[in-house]
């Protein structure tokens, strides 16, 4: 034991003894030493900056006992480490060391605030003793690239409810049946003085705004299907000839020539009998198996009648079944009337003040009021009223929305922004509460989109896609949303296949708006190829965009330009960064853009280029 002790001492002091000699070498070998860094320059990915380094330190640049550390700093702040171990390279002496390691720092918005350097200080130690030395300091990349920022993952859509009103035009279908005798087509006047006859009296006299009258004359089976032919016919124009009459009595004047009348006569409509044979408590199982047997079977019309005419229920089915086949019946589709969308605001407004009560409109009426408003503080004060005197899921709903909407008109992170933010939440929770729905869960991921918790966002976004919905615009909101927050958590393959899900659809302007969430999915799909380093599909995608716009004569705005220029100087086109960036600084843009590319690193390869778009 006393042996080794005097051992293990001597060679600690040795080390101690000869230890300056192998650091100093070591900082001179250093100067051969080549560090990678990929990209170059670093890359904004999620909520990180993320680079790769591959170091290869020269021959004899490990000496036993000792180890070698690459400690990387960003603007002061510390970027990770690499670290070499000679225990690790027992071949160091004859060749030399390699290795790599994936770092990353947390981003901070100073890091666009100028262009910066990654730099590295190597640091060579005795492990033994702990005695080291550092290498000078240098720089390994050129600033980090921020063009993830231009996804905008803070701004994801905000939605409403359907107030289940519309403005547009609606119809509905009035129906009543007129009964006729057997082989008749006269229209009784105990039909018309019946329940259903006044009650269509009454409806005509209300002049309802009509779009069109489908008369369908129908007959039991008996007779031939000549005969009957024609009176089912005559039937249908009975009944027209009634319609004209009331439409006279109450004075529609030039209204009625505008009303078409359709007649259509079924003949062999062996359907209607079996529908009446199902209600029918007249007749037995037994009977109704006979005639399903005989209609269902074949031969031609008059052989079933003639077949049907042979069984013992027969007088029964005449006088019980058949009187309700001899019929009219008359389909009326008229336009519903709606209050003017003037007039519903103005009630709105009043049922705001107090000066009308909730009852003055539809719950649905009130909720559609707020979309004519261009005011946030007054759509919020219509949307309150609607919790307050409705309280329905879709009425929380809305409020929390505005709410969301005030907010993004706030200083952001302010206390201000805040307040609404929490109140906006509340009133999603409550709509939540009262029934699960699509829109809520999406609300909720925008406020927490607005916070910068992606996390949460994005569990969120899972909720809303599990309700899911059939309206396509609140589908592709939800895409595009998915997209947005899978950006902001670096995954940006997932990212691109929630975006390609966004389709437009639709009609009118229910196209128009699916249109330009179409085009701000693109301009997502863009970015995340840039980030993947995929300059080819970002271009595709812009271009996309260029010909997907609505043509209503709006320019393309600066920020299109700024990333067409951003893959034109990936691909090495200084001419086309030229070209793009002068158009990106002439358009419109929420970025001053000539203030932005004199730190963009995108461009640090072609100064010449952008002197010459500012010039």
């Amino acid at each position: 034991m006393k042996n080794f002790n005097i051992l293990k001492l001597s060679l600690v002091v040795l080390i101690m003894i000869s230890g300056c000699n192998p650091l100093k070498k070591m900082i001179q070998l250093s100067e051969q030493q080549q560090i990678n860094v990929n990209p170059d320059p670093i890359l904004m990915k999620g909520g990180n900056v993320v680079f790769d380094v591959e170091t290869t330190l020269p021959v004899g640049m490990l000496p036993k006992g000792t180890s070698y550390t690459l400690n990387f700093e960003y603007d002061g702040e510390d970027a990770g480490s690499l670290e070499f171990r000679a225990s690790d390279y027992p071949n160091s002496s004859t060749s030399v060391s390699t290795a790599s390691k994936s770092l990353s720092i947390p981003f901070n918005d100073s890091m666009m605030d100028n262009i910066k350097k990654l730099s590295v200080i190597g640091n060579a130690k005795v492990v033994a003793t702990g005695k080291n030395l550092n290498t000078e300091s240098s720089d390994v990349a050129d600033g980090v690239n921020t063009t993830q920022r231009f996804n905008q993952a803070q701004n994801i859509g905000t939605i409403r409810s359907n107030p289940g009103y519309t403005d547009a035009e609606e119809t509905e279908t009035t129906t009543v049946e007129f009964y006729f005798n057997q082989g008749s087509s006269y229209l009784r006047g105990s039909e018309k003085k019946s329940d259903r006859g006044e009650q269509f009296s009454a409806f005509v006299a209300e002049k309802n705004i009509t779009k069109g009258v489908n008369i369908t004359g129908a007959h039991s089976p008996e007779g031939s299907t000549k005969v009957n032919e024609s009176l089912a016919g005559r039937r249908a124009a009975a009944i027209e000839k009634y319609y004209r009459a009331e439409m006279d009595r109450y004075d529609y004047k030039d209204e009625a020539g505008e009303i078409n009348f359709d007649l259509l006569p079924v003949v062999e409509n062996w359907d209607a009998l079996r529908r009446v044979l199902r209600a029918s408590n007249s007749l037995s199982r037994e009977d109704r198996s006979q005639i399903g047997a005989i209609i269902n079977g074949g031969g031609s019309f008059v052989d079933k009648e003639k077949s049907l005419s042979k069984l013992s229920s027969y007088k029964t089915l005449m006088k019980e079944v058949y009187p309700d086949l001899r019929t009219a019946r008359t389909e009326v589709t008229t336009v519903i009337e709606k209050k003017p969308n003037n007039e519903i605001l103005a009630i709105a407004q009043n049922i705001v003040s107090g000066e009308a009560s909730s009852e003055a409109l539809s719950h649905g009426e009130l909720l559609f009021s707020a979309t004519l408003t261009p005011d946030l503080k007054e759509k919020a004060a219509i949307y309150g009223a609607a919790v307050k005197w409705g309280g329905t899921w879709k009425a929380h709903n809305d409020f929390g929305m505005v709410h969301i909407q005030l907010a993004k008109e706030e200083e952001e992170g302010s206390e201000a922004q805040l307040k609404l933010l929490e109140d906006a939440e509340t009133q999603l929770n409550i709509s939540l509460n009262k029934e699960e729905n699509i829109e809520a869960y999406m609300n909720l991921a925008s406020i927490s989109a607005l916070k910068y918790d992606f996390n949460a966002a994005s569990d969120y976004l899972n909720k809303a896609e599990k309700v899911g919905s059939d309206a396509s615009i609140v589908q592709n909101i939800l895409y595009n949303s998915q997209g947005a927050v899978s950006i902001a958590l670096g995954n940006h393959e997932d990212a691109i296949g929630h975006l390609n899900k966004v389709s437009i659809k639709g009609e009118g302007q229910m196209k128009n708006w699916n249109t330009w969430i179409k085009m701000w999915s693109l301009w997502r799909t863009s970015v995340a190829h840039l980030v993947l380093g995929d300059s080819n599909s970002a271009r595709k995608a812009l271009d996309m965009i260029a010909s997907t716009r609505p043509d209503n004569g709006s320019p393309i705005p600066g920020d299109w330009y700024y990333l067409v220029a951003i893959c034109d100087a990936r691909d090495g086109n200084s001419q086309g960064v030229t070209n793009n960036l002068r158009k990106a600084f002439a358009g419109e843009s929420d970025y001053d853009f000539k203030s932005k590319v004199v730190n963009d690193v995108e461009f640090n390869n072609f100064s010449d280029a952008v002197k010459a778009a500012m010039n």
